[in-house]
């Protein structure tokens, strides 16, 4: 799963910017609209990756937790008896 969540950080910037240089092969590299359209693109791709990295730091953290609460419980279960 960890695999998947770190290809899709790599592949999904990749496309939008790899298709954003791709449809803006004829614009002139120095103008105004191309340049904006590029850090438009950047930017996009940059909070995607982000987002994703959170969600791969935020998932195991919650199920450590989860696990950690599920054990305390057990153990105060196992001591009451």
């Amino acid at each position: 799963m960890r695999g998947l969540a770190y290809f899709l950080i790599v592949l999904f910037p990749s496309l939008i910017i790899g298709m954003t240089v791709y449809l803006t092969r004829d614009w002139p590299a120095t103008g105004l609209l191309t340049i904006i359209t590029w850090t438009v693109a950047w930017l996009v791709s940059m909070i995607l990756v982000t987002v994703l990295y959170l969600l791969l730091i935020h998932k195991p953290n919650v199920s450590r937790k989860n696990e950690s609460k599920d054990v305390e419980q057990t153990n105060k279960e196992g001591q009451q008896h």
